[in-house]
């Protein structure tokens, strides 16, 4: 390795100990990059500090959860000049460029990692195979949701300019690639992923190995919180959905479905425990991030502020209180709760944490029950079949009809009519619906609507599609300088 110092974020993940001891902070200052890298306690500090970054503000810890993507689909009352798609307001603008920069930081940690990881490393490094894995999943998981933010409209095609792919750590300025080029290289580190990750310990124990792994590092016991194996499944079968290869996207997403001991879909006992229910569907989660600060960050957002909202029509709407809805839906039911303040409105309670006082003395503690993590949901479980339905949509109706159904079921819905079974356009239709209802504070709908490139559906009346829509802008410092 080169003798060389960089300013990075860092983290390090503790040994033993609880959820809320996953991640660390030390101040950011030089490393020298040789002393950095000569361990796996150095490479997993810099994973580690790609985490911390993706679960920033500016990208999952709000904007790409429940900000700027949900906005912009009127799934909230008016937050912010994203509702009116005003793009130009310096204020959003701002948002934009942030999470922008936020994204390509993380990448920048994951290329300085993946930069001073050499062949040599695999004979020193018991757990090689698993920090690249993970390094090149995560990159391509950044660049495929950035291309899917920044870049253009797919529908128009696959050779259009894009967005940088940055696969060195370098300040060099990097040439934007058209769609296409960028899906290659999405592609080309994912595969590379899927093969180093062959043996990650979440095929044996699961989301949480716990005791089982008691005398390894947090980063090989809680894979449900890593870029795990099937985490770059699900990224894989959401690449190739967007590039139109539905056999390619069919196959990731089932080896997810038929990987029934580790994800399963809601349970009726999940929301009927006696502890409370689960209101992150948390046995569904392929990928989530961990956020210790989730409270004070975007907790404080929705249930201080109150700064995402709805008002009761539209969860009626949303809903499909006159189509294939239900008041009895899980989701309806128990992610939103109502508060009043000159008038009513309602927020979303799956980020919420409840709490146990205790006094002793003079002295009150308070005791953090809730039953799910401090998550940010990345990949899950009714996405995948969500895509599987769809690819089967031409070549195996009957099977679209009955993966759409099982999800509905897991949310205490009835199955859509048996007469719709072999109604391709019906179900399609049918899908989107689903998705609208499924999607809301997760931060997954903009990109439905961009990659059909289809009307965004509101209580109001359809927004009609166009690029100026689903297009977001790039940052005029990045136009100028590598924007050729």
């Amino acid at each position: 390795m080169r003798e060389m110092k960089y300013i990075i974020l860092l983290g390090f993940i503790l040994l033993g100990g609880a959820c809320n001891e996953w991640l660390d902070v030390e101040p950011l200052g030089q490393v020298d990059a040789e002393k950095m890298f000569e361990d796996e306690k150095g490479c997993l500090q810099t994973l580690t500090g790609a985490y911390m970054l993706l679960a920033s503000t500016e990208a999952y810890g709000e904007e790409l959860t429940v900000g700027f993507v949900d906005e912009i689909v009127r799934y909230w009352n008016k937050a912010s000049k994203a509702y009116d798609f005003d793009y130009q307001d310096a204020t959003l603008v701002g948002r934009f460029d942030g999470t922008w920069g936020k994204m390509y930081e993380a990448i920048a940690n994951l290329n300085l990692l993946l930069q001073n990881l050499k062949d040599s490393d695999k004979e020193k490094f018991e757990n090689y195979n698993l920090i690249r894995g993970e390094a090149l999943g995560l990159r391509a998981y950044i660049h495929l949701d950035l291309l899917r933010l920044f870049g253009p409209v797919l529908k128009e095609g696959l050779n259009q300019k894009s967005i940088p792919y940055r696969e060195e750590f370098s300040n060099q300025l990097v040439t934007f690639m058209t769609a296409e080029e960028v899906l290659g290289k999405i592609e080309k580190d994912l595969l590379e992923a899927y093969v180093l990750l062959a043996n990650d310990p979440i095929k044996e124990y699961g989301r949480k190995a716990g005791k089982n792994l008691d005398n390894k590092d947090l980063a090989f016991q809680y894979r449900g919180v890593r870029m795990n194996y099937y985490a770059v499944c699900g990224t894989l079968a959401r690449c190739y959905q967007l590039k139109g290869n539905y056999s390619d996207a069919l196959k990731y997403a089932k080896e997810i479905i038929d990987a029934t001991t580790i994800f399963q879909l809601l349970k009726r006992d999940d929301i009927m425990d006696s502890k409370g229910a689960n209101l992150m569907f948390e046995r569904e989660l392929i990928w989530s991030l961990y956020d210790e600060k989730l409270e004070t960050k975007l907790g404080a957002k929705i249930y201080t502020y109150f700064k995402y909202t709805i008002d009761l029509p539209t969860r009626g709407f949303v809903y499909e209180d006159s189509g294939y809805g239900s008041v009895e839906d899980y989701r309806r039911v128990y992610w939103w709760q109502e508060a009043k303040i000159s008038t009513s409105f309602w927020f979303l309670a799956k980020y919420a944490r409840s709490y146990e006082s205790n006094t002793s003395g003079t002295s009150i503690s308070r005791k953090d029950i809730t039953i799910w993590d401090k998550l940010l949901p990345m990949i899950r479980l009714s996405e995948m079949y969500y895509i599987a339905a769809e690819a089967n949509l031409e070549i195996d109706t009957p099977e679209a009809y009955r993966l759409l159904n099982e999800v509905r079921v897991s949310r205490n819905l009835t199955p859509i009519p048996e007469n719709l079974q072999n109604d391709k356009a019906a179900l399609k239709e049918q899908i989107m619906y689903e998705c609208i209802k499924e999607y809301w504070g997760e931060g997954k709908l903009f990109y439905e609507y961009k990659r059909l490139y289809r009307d965004i559906i509101t209580r109001e009346g359809n927004i009609r599609a166009s690029r100026a829509l689903f297009e977001l802008p790039i940052p005029d410092s990045e136009l100028e300088h590598g924007g050729n």
